[in-house]
């Protein structure tokens, strides 16, 4: 049977929330604008290639 796992969402983006405040203090508006421009790149480029690699995995297994 599986085993339910508890995830309390809010807490956890409080955390990160609070390492990203801590992070950027300090900061002109156009570090905090970089920092967050340069993390959504990086975001957005591992979505792709993430969705690229299931895609290939679900083939292989349904040509088998």
């Amino acid at each position: 049977m599986a085993r339910k796992t508890e995830f309390h969402a809010v807490e956890f983006f409080r955390g990160i929330r609070d390492q990203q405040a801590a992070l950027l203090k300090g900061r002109s508006n156009a570090e905090v604008i970089a920092f967050f421009s340069t993390f959504g790149k990086k975001a957005h480029g591992l979505t792709k290639r993430s969705a690229g690699r299931a895609k290939s995995a679900v083939r292989r297994s349904t040509q088998a």
